[in-house]
């Protein structure tokens, strides 16, 4: 045991000072090669945070680096030949890969797990590609810009022009759409969280010794609005405007949309709430104390990552991240088991989800419970299940004040609601010069006055020609020009 301790924390130390520590193993140049050319398609001109992982039996080590440095030492990584080796295909704007820090989403991806179906059991990759180049590129989904080959399945990218996180759930709802395009042939529903790594080419599977390789198809980036309208069109109206009504039953996809945008945008308040106030919790006075909603703020954490990511494994990892972030941060068995109910409540989200989605609209299914055996009905009798808040019953558990709610997306009360729709329609009214369409109008009106005396034209000319009063003119150039 203590030698496969030095040994894996020897492997921490390389990736963890990748220009420092040498390498003593030979490293084939093309497989060098192979792993610049991935960094190099996923993260050119990036400018966040970039994951490296290594896994060696049970033990995960991961760091970040901004890609200059990781494509100028990723020999050294691939050089350790007897554990797998991981890359995120997006980039964090800190050092930490949960997936509120996504800085750039710059591709879509799946995992094809082909192998574990009978019908594809002992296909070789090159067998379902050529399947997917018949079947399904240009049909079900856009024709990918390159594969990985990752030892066992494959994983499809479609290179996109980088997005910043504002975009994750369109980007979200694309991969659900690809996913589902895709499971018949064994598209893997863990494998499209925006905060996954995956196999890096260059390197070798230890499951069975196999090497990863990458083929390109084309390099080409697509635009993640164009492939949404093409593939995905009945979200057209929905992008443009989330608050468009439209008559009629929406359609599957829309609803998901919604119902995913509404998650990640509870999430991110939840973040947001903790990082407001710096890691303290807020008691019932209003006043900043070390210890209060940790727990609830955990749960809420951990419930709307399941519901977003669909990766319970993730979605603990990053609440026990999470939950680093408070000034007095709860013991780790504590977070386990105060929010394993989330996982609970999640699955029965999903029976929503898939057992009943043709019965009710998903807005339908948003409830707020207080305990996770509670169910409500309504008139039809159809049981809601899981959790779903309401915003004034989480400002009053979470004691969020109304300075806190000016910087939230979702957990507000009316008062904010009035505030940000007067401060739209306020600037609705100005152009970019910030002008209302009465200022803009008067401000011509001056202009042509101005050019008109320059005309040598009287009072009474210039106000047959723009038809307005002596008086006004009068007064504008006595006012206005000189």
């Amino acid at each position: 045991m203590l030698a496969e301790k030095i040994h894996i924390e020897g492997y921490s130390e390389i990736i963890r000072n990748l220009t420092i520590v040498p390498i003593d193993d030979v490293v084939n140049s093309s497989e060098v090669s192979q792993a610049q050319m991935q960094i190099n398609l996923l993260h050119e001109n990036d400018d966040g945070y970039i994951t490296i992982a290594l896994k060696k039996d049970n033990n995960w080590i991961q760091h970040h680096y901004k890609v200059d440095e990781l494509k100028e030492n990723i020999g050294k990584v691939i050089g350790v030949k007897d554990a797998n080796i991981y890359l995120s295909p997006n980039s964090f704007y800190k050092p930490k890969r949960r997936i509120e820090n996504i800085r750039k989403l710059n591709s879509l991806f799946i995992d094809l797990d082909y192998y574990t179906l009978e019908q594809y059991k002992g296909l070789s990759a090159e067998q379902i590609i050529w399947l997917l180049e018949k079947d399904y590129f240009k049909q079900s989904v856009p024709p990918p810009s390159f594969i990985v080959i990752s030892g066992q399945g494959i994983v499809i990218y479609w290179l996109i022009e980088p997005v910043p996180y504002m975009a994750l759930p369109l980007w979200n709802a694309v991969q659900k759409f690809f996913l589902e395009k895709l499971k018949e042939i064994g598209a893997d529903a863990k494998s499209i969280d925006a905060a996954r790594v995956s196999r890096l080419s260059g390197t070798i599977n230890q499951k069975n010794g196999q090497a990863t390789e990458i083929l390109v198809f084309n390099e080409e980036r697509y635009s993640l609005r164009d492939i949404q309208e093409n593939y995905l069109p009945e979200l057209n109206d929905y992008i443009k405007n989330p608050s468009v009504k439209k008559r009629g039953r929406k359609s599957k996809v829309v609803k998901l949309f919604n119902l995913y945008s509404l998650h990640h945008a509870r999430l991110m308040d939840i973040v947001e709430i903790q990082n407001f106030r710096k890691g303290y919790c807020r008691d019932e006075n209003g006043e900043l104390v070390e210890k209060s909603q940790r727990e609830l703020m955990c749960f809420l954490y951990r419930y709307w990552a399941c519901c977003f990511t669909n990766d319970l494994k993730k979605a603990l990892e990053d609440t026990l991240e999470f939950n680093k972030g408070f000034i007095c941060p709860l013991p780790e068995s504590e977070v386990r088991s105060q929010t394993s109910q989330a996982e609970r409540a999640y699955k029965e989200w999903l029976e929503n989800e898939f057992e009943n989605k043709e019965k009710k609209d998903v807005e339908q299914l948003k409830i707020e419970i207080k305990d996770g055996d509670d169910k409500k009905k309504n008139k039809s009798g159809y049981k809601y299940k899981g959790y779903n808040y309401k915003n004034t019953t989480l400002i009053g558990l979470l004691n969020i004040i109304e300075d806190e709610m000016k910087v939230l997306k979702t957990i507000i009360n009316g008062k904010e609601i009035k505030r940000r729709n007067n401060q739209n329609h306020k600037s609705k009214r100005r152009d970019e010069e910030g002008l209302t369409n009465r200022g803009k109008a008067k401000l011509e009106k001056i202009e042509s006055i101005k050019k008109l005396k320059g005309k040598g034209l009287t009072y009474a000319q210039i106000a047959q020609e723009l038809k307005i009063s002596i008086n006004t003119i009068k007064k504008y150039s006595s006012k206005y020009i000189k």
